[in-house]
């Protein structure tokens, strides 16, 4: 259909030009693409996806009732949570050649195999005195699966199907995957609560597996079509002469060091990370904070969080937080798209002031809350969250490091978000269910994104100023000339 034809609006439609309109793919013809099919492939990876959220989202909703039928501590589950984190990042490495080697399909299901696997093994561990180290190495391999595998094994397959002028804007709508399948999993998990958590990791695992039969069944790997070309990969390296591939590797270690030079990279790492640990935090504790809320007047609050009840309403009420964090990555896109480049700053610290005053508020009243206005905090901390986090990677990332480096830039970031993510949960299981006291360290994490978003605003607002100088100044040379 015609429709399916119509080119999509986004980053790289973008003119050299500070005024950013959107219709300027209109002055070019657009190639003919078979967009039915592109759609119906990023559609099946995007459920595929969904499914590491059904294995890794669960616990985020059991929490209450693995604690208390395991014997689990707060800062047991804590570091049980930091070693998925750390395990990941062995896996983002290990899918890095993996999917350069082999291709992406192949990663795709090695990891919903693997996940899956682990989650039904986590689901079987008997009560024993060794059983939270069982937990612990299960959830570690879940963590490499699914935290690690999963999403650059993803990106490896859609960015083969997605022709090249149309990569940012799609790559775009792909990145909505995590948001939609965190929420989609607390949705549809709920129902199984009442009967155990065991019951919930069992199928949240025979939903990964159905989710990903589609790709396994009916996608390739890319496209049989010549004409729509693959992003290059290392494959394209290692058929180029050897001496070719030693100056590129000399290029790439000189504009590496340029990289590190730059104190704009840093800024912007420590912005990511500050980020990731919040959102961190509040994907793994919101709904126990929703349940103090929640049984904040009960005469024994202990068994009102436990209650069936109780766990179906914080479960769909903590499913806001995603959901409106999707609108979030939507406007901050939209925003970036339309703002001039100066101002692409200003999508980061609109969003980042008002996150830091309501951890402000929240570090003052706790969970001594309705638990309406409760659900309302944390839904409107998913809004001004997700959408400043995601255009970090997406866009900034890339103008940083630019063609050459900007997957590097983007590996520096990832390392500081899994680093605050870590910190974030040593810290959380130290103070227990304290939440004034975690609230208050989540507003000086907050305080720290406030900081970089305007450091990152008021930087491009200097290199506007410099660059428009200097235009004014090679305009008015000639006029010098003449008189």
């Amino acid at each position: 259909p015609k429709a399916w034809r119509i080119p999509i609006g986004g980053r790289s439609a973008r003119p050299a030009s500070d005024s950013s309109p959107l219709d300027a793919m209109a002055q070019h013809p657009a190639q003919q693409h078979d967009w039915f099919k592109i759609y119906v492939v990023l559609v099946a990876l995007c459920v595929c996806y969904f499914g590491k959220y059904f294995c890794t989202s669960d616990m985020y909703v059991v929490q209450s009732d693995f604690r208390e039928f395991e014997g689990v501590s707060a800062r047991q589950l804590s570091s049980m949570f930091a070693m998925g984190y750390f395990m990941s990042m062995f896996g983002k490495v290990c899918a890095g050649g993996l999917c350069d080697a082999i291709g992406g399909r192949f990663v795709v299901i090695m990891a919903a195999t693997g996940y899956a696997i682990s989650s039904v093994l986590f689901s079987l561990v008997p009560q024993s005195e060794y059983s939270f180290d069982v937990y612990l190495a299960l959830w570690g391999c879940i963590g490499f699966f699914a935290l690690g595998l999963a999403w650059v094994a993803i990106v490896s397959m859609a960015t083969n199907w997605i022709p090249k002028e149309y990569l940012g804007r799609l790559m775009g709508v792909v990145s909505m995957a995590p948001q939609l399948g965190d929420a989609t999993a607390r949705l549809c998990l709920a129902p199984f609560l009442s009967l155990g958590w065991r019951a919930v990791f069992r199928a949240s695992a025979a939903v990964a597996v159905g989710v990903t039969l589609p790709v396994l069944l009916f996608i390739g790997n890319a496209p049989a079509s010549a004409a729509m070309t693959p992003v290059p990969s290392g494959a394209e390296g290692a058929a180029a002469p050897r001496a070719v591939k030693d100056k590129s590797f000399a290029s790439y270690i000189k504009n590496l060091k340029v990289l590190l030079s730059k104190p704009f990279l840093w800024v912007l790492c420590l912005l990511s990370g500050s980020l990731y640990g919040t959102r961190t935090l509040f994907l793994l504790y919101s709904t126990s904070f929703l349940s103090a809320a929640y049984c904040r007047e009960a005469a024994d609050p202990a068994s009102c969080e436990r209650a069936g009840s109780t766990l179906r309403a914080t479960s769909v009420a903590s499913s806001c937080y995603t959901l409106l964090g999707c609108v979030s990555v939507l406007l901050v896109g939209f925003l970036k798209d339309r703002l001039p480049t100066r101002h692409r700053g200003a999508t980061l610290t609109l969003f980042v002031a008002p996150l830091f005053a309501i951890l402000s508020f929240l570090a003052v009243s706790g969970p001594d809350l309705p638990f309406g206005a409760a659900a309302a905090m944390v839904a409107l901390i998913g809004f001004c969250l997700f959408g400043p986090y995601k255009v970090l990677g997406a866009v900034f990332a890339v103008d940083v490091g630019g063609k050459e480096l900007k997957s590097t830039c983007t590996a520096f970031m990832g390392i500081f978000d899994n680093l605050f993510a870590m910190l974030m949960l040593f810290g959380k299981g130290a103070i227990g269910d304290n939440w004034s006291t975690m609230f208050s360290a989540l507003t000086v994490l907050s305080s720290v994104s406030l900081v970089c978003a305007a450091s990152v605003w008021f930087s491009d607002l200097r290199a506007h100023r410099r660059a428009a100088a200097r235009e004014r100044g090679s305009v008015s040379e000639p006029l010098l000339l003449v008189s």
